[in-house]
């Protein structure tokens, strides 16, 4: 065997190891309004971090399917930058801990750190949307 069959053979097997299968997941999109200062908001993202609070976001009416959804991504100003932690719905009333202003209606909860993303854009909406995102 001459080197150059022994250089394209090492090659191969060092691509081997850094494949990996693609996998799709569903998600959740929601959209923070524009008129929401980043800075305000990471006030309540902060109060999250450690899962001992969840955040609510009202909706119009709850995702008929949530089984194997992990995550809710969020847009902001034009762009998804980032997810969390999707831990359920709710239809309970609450009163915001960092606001103090009383809520009732239907709402998706999320909890625990935030996971920035490189921006990708997306035009914001109202409601939630359904997410394909792969890993």
């Amino acid at each position: 065997m001459n080197d150059y069959n022994i250089l394209v053979e090492h090659i191969q097997r060092e691509l081997k190891e850094y494949e990996q299968p693609v996998t799709e997941h569903t998600a959740l999109l929601i959209t923070l309004p524009s008129t929401f200062e980043w800075s305000d908001y990471e006030e309540e993202l902060a109060a999250v971090t450690d899962e001992s609070y969840v955040m609510n976001f009202k909706v119009p009416f709850l995702p008929k399917n949530t089984e194997g959804i992990t995550r809710v991504y969020l847009v902001y100003r034009g762009n998804i930058v980032g997810w969390q932690k999707f831990v359920g719905c709710s239809t309970d009333d609450f009163t915001c801990t960092t606001t103090g202003k009383g809520w009732e209606g239907k709402f998706l909860q999320r909890t625990g750190p935030f996971h920035k993303i490189t921006p990708i854009p997306y035009k914001g909406f109202q409601g939630f949307r359904y997410y394909k995102y792969y890993d």
